[in-house]
């Protein structure tokens, strides 16, 4: 059907009517336009229709024109003139966006805008959420890793202050037996009291220092003790001395 657009290109039932057979209204040969509507309706089920205007005044008159002929037939609409362009939809919300960039060519900016809408692209919000996964996931590998390491070097550090303690507890043995003996001679009530306190003490810290500290809260206590009966200790054995 020849083309009314040269002479109108804003009568929109001219290019209504001269859309009908081939979905392309465009002045000379339509073919090849008509070839990408027919490509973009058998690949992608989209209803295009492509209008060339041969010119037009600014894309504001694109715009309205291709929202007045999707509102007569439908589907998708792309609108080319040699200095603008403009489309409309009734499926896609978006579809200004990708007018933009369009290449000269009718034919191949036709082509593009059909690639560039059915063309899902990256999917970026599943990327999105892989992404933020796996930054989750490293950030809570470290996190475990760190953790791990840092049990290990407490528990080696609990395992050596345990055996700390328990060596300083073992080398207060032959000083307990000496003071005992030392005590008994002396017969003096409040040096024996003192050594039976004594020597509780130091039974209960035998039995305490078998066990490494179970954190570093519990080795602090434990070497406060160990301390403070040592300090008994020391004071003992100067009194009972001769």
């Amino acid at each position: 059907m020849p083309s009314v657009l040269s002479a109108q290109p804003q009568d929109v039932d001219a290019i209504v009517d001269d859309l009908a057979d081939n979905g392309v209204a465009a002045p000379g040969d339509q073919s090849e336009l008509a070839a990408v509507v027919q490509s973009a309706a058998a690949e992608h089920d989209l209803a295009l229709s492509v209008v060339v205007v041969p010119r037009a005044d600014g894309q504001a008159e694109l715009v309205e024109l291709a929202h007045a002929v999707r509102s007569e037939r439908g589907g998708t609409v792309l609108v080319l003139s040699p200095e603008y362009t403009a489309a409309a939809s009734d499926t896609y919300d978006d579809v200004d966006e990708f007018v933009d960039g369009l290449p000269g060519g009718d034919v191949q900016a036709a082509e593009q805008f059909v690639d560039e809408l059915t063309d899902p692209g990256p999917p970026w919000l599943g990327i999105g959420i892989v992404a933020v996964l796996l930054v989750a996931l490293v950030a809570g590998g470290g996190r475990w890793w760190e953790l791990r390491r840092r049990r290990r070097r407490d528990a080696a550090a609990l395992a050596a202050e345990g055996e700390r303690l328990r060596s300083e507890v073992a080398e207060m043995a032959d000083e307990m037996l000496s003071i005992e003996s030392r005590t008994a001679l002396l017969e003096d009530a409040g040096l024996g009291a003192e050594y039976s306190t004594v020597a509780v003490e130091y039974r209960d810290l035998v039995h305490e220092v078998e066990r490494d500290p179970r954190d570093r809260r519990a080795a602090n206590a434990l070497a406060a003790r160990v301390r403070a009966l040592h300090d008994r200790v020391q004071a003992l054995d100067l009194a009972t001395r001769p």
